[in-house]
């Protein structure tokens, strides 16, 4: 999938306040996305996703996951990486749907978790339980993928697919 570079690194570096993107590296590609690694002038680092033209539906599939990001970051309080910019439209100044997100620092799990002893291993398992337990407590009206109001065409603003119940979670998003 070509997209803009200068532009990508641009609107990175405007999303974060900075001046100047100075590097652009890959990090990753994927069945459906490929990640890049953006530093700035004053070494703040962000990443790049840029989904694959296989990644179905187009606009729709960027739209949700930031939907969806966003929800598990702001109401469940998970610890998601927080999303600075997007686009699920091809026709913006890089030319193809993206999202610049928070790079969580760490270590991979994979990494470390047979180096770990076994009262390490049951502390992030029971972390796991409870981020999965918050999540499947989370009444939500419908199934399927969640969207902001602003993302879905006017024919699917039409026809809301939410109830009262779904009001205290929204708050108009």
């Amino acid at each position: 999938m070509p997209f803009n570079v200068s532009s990508l690194q641009k609107i990175a570096a405007k999303s974060v306040g900075r001046k100047k993107c100075v590097s652009i590296k890959k990090l990753a590609e994927g069945g459906f996305n490929r990640v890049f690694l953006l530093r700035m002038d004053d070494g703040f680092e962000v990443l790049a996703k840029i989904p694959y033209p296989i990644a179905v539906p187009p606009h729709y599939l960027t739209a949700s996951e930031v939907a969806t990001m966003q929800f598990l970051r702001q109401h469940l309080e998970l610890p998601v990486p927080h999303i600075y910019t997007w686009s699920s439209e091809k026709s913006n100044p890089v030319g193809t749907e993206y999202i610049i997100m928070e790079r969580a620092n760490g270590v991979a799990l994979r990494d470390i978790w047979w180096s770990l002893s076994g009262k390490q291993m049951l502390k992030i398992i029971d972390q796991l339980v409870l981020y999965e337990t918050k999540m499947f407590r989370t009444p939500l009206p419908r199934y399927g993928s969640l969207y902001f109001v602003d993302s879905l065409s006017p024919k699917d603003r039409a026809h809301p697919l939410t109830d009262d119940n779904a009001s205290s979670w929204r708050s108009g998003r």
